[in-house]
């Protein structure tokens, strides 16, 4: 297997990160959260001649979801998610669109629906899918090679908010406790915001248990 790489697309007004996981040597490619600007993912994928074998989607939200529709329209890909949150694709109030004026996302139903611990062969890549709800039912986090992609669950010192429809504190805290018992240090890419590591937030983050912070 060859090294992989990481494309980092960042999507306005919401700031959402589209992430490009690829490997070098072959040019397959996956596109995890594609968000509103799927103009610009699509022609960072042709300049740099890769080949979009599937779309992976840490949650519903529709600032996750809006570019769905043209990059799976384009190169055929596949769209995963986990199966609670797969109503949310078609449904503009369960993805929250609606709630954001004249704004409906939706796209079509996914091709394939995932629960709690997977693991994916994608683009000549071994993709581990961990369920780690709270943000939202159906949240997930994808770890590969020296990657974790953590959508909405953990970010820079910080967490996901739970005070969305789904969302849960309690389901939050336990996939920090999971996050927390993987033992390698991987890059951390989340949904929004900038990358980190997992062992700095271990050490650091007040949501992983850190002593030294108090609220």
């Amino acid at each position: 297997m060859g090294q992989s790489q990481v494309i980092k697309i960042v999507s306005q007004p919401l700031s959402v990160n589209t992430y490009i996981l690829f490997l070098e040597d072959t040019g397959e490619a996956v596109v995890i959260d594609p968000s509103f600007y799927s103009e610009r993912i699509l022609k960072v994928l042709r300049e740099e001649k890769l080949d979009c074998r599937a779309i992976l989607l840490t949650h519903g939200h529709f600032d996750h979801i809006a570019g769905v529709s043209a990059v799976r329209e384009h190169y055929h890909a596949p769209v995963y998610i986990h199966a609670a949150d797969a109503p949310m694709l078609s449904d503009p109030e369960k993805n929250m669109s609606a709630m954001m004026g004249g704004l409906r996302v939706q796209t079509a139903p996914a091709e394939q629906q995932m629960k709690n611990v997977e693991k994916l062969h994608l683009a000549g890549m071994e993709i581990v899918v961990l369920s780690t709800p709270g943000h939202s039912p159906g949240s997930v986090c994808y770890l590969s090679g020296d990657y974790l992609f953590s959508g909405d669950t953990l970010f820079n010192l910080s967490a996901g908010r739970t005070d969305f429809p789904g969302g849960s504190m309690e389901n939050l805290n336990a996939s920090m406790e999971l996050l927390k018992k993987i033992e390698k240090d991987y890059i951390v890419h989340p949904g929004h915001e900038g990358s980190t590591s997992l062992q700095f937030e271990k050490d650091n983050n007040p949501f992983m248990g850190n002593a030294e912070w108090s609220f």
